[in-house]
């Protein structure tokens, strides 16, 4: 089982020691997914914390309107789950889909509660992951607000020109919260401009 990209995030991100390392590595499992596989959807108790080896996935959820709102991307070398519902069995309101097809490492809640109880640095890695996490989280929010659709798709490509190779524009367009027909309309404005200068 190939589960070096696991391995290096967390000797290098978490910063665990050799012995530690060998505790968490053998609490995972690996499952391969199919391109547009869901992992959970809405009204499930989330079982797994995900790491992605190879792949992308979407976390989303359905508004009022019935719109899909992409909240994140992961692809290799992301963490993916919902924790309310995974810590407190609770029924999630969102879904995630893998995009392409990919290798998953994988770990149940009863592994997770031993490695964070048990080993420090796992622990102290995922305080500092959870403190990224909000951060972007906060910063994509605070930039929402603000921002011109034309303004977040510019932002969009300068910081992930990777996605935008392997999604479709119209879960990019869920991401940045506009319809596919507005993001059609601003990337050909772009484009227009381009061939001006």
């Amino acid at each position: 089982m190939d589960m070096i990209p696991l391995v290096t995030q967390l000797k290098e991100v978490y910063k665990l020691p050799g012995k530690e390392l060998s505790k968490v590595i053998q609490l995972f499992e690996t499952v391969q997914v199919k391109k547009n596989q869901h992992l959970y959807r809405s009204g499930d108790i989330v079982r797994y914390v995900y790491f992605v080896e190879k792949g992308c996935l979407r976390q989303y959820y359905i508004n009022n309107n019935g719109e899909e709102r992409t909240i994140y991307f992961k692809l290799e070398n992301g963490w993916c789950s919902e924790l309310v519902s995974f810590l407190d069995n609770k029924p999630t309101d969102l879904n995630v889909q893998a995009l392409e097809n990919g290798t998953l490492q994988f770990i149940n809640q009863k592994n997770w509660v031993y490695a964070v109880t048990h080993i420090q640095s796992f622990t102290m890695g995922f305080i500092r992951a959870q403190q990224d996490t909000n951060l972007m989280l906060k910063k994509r929010l605070a930039e929402a607000t603000v921002e011109t659709p034309e303004e977040k798709y510019l932002r969009f490509i300068k910081e992930e020109p990777v996605l935008l190779q392997r999604i479709p524009l119209y879960h990019i367009a869920a991401y940045l919260a506009m319809t596919p027909e507005t993001l059609s309309r601003i990337r050909r404005k772009i484009s227009g401009q381009k061939l001006l200068i």
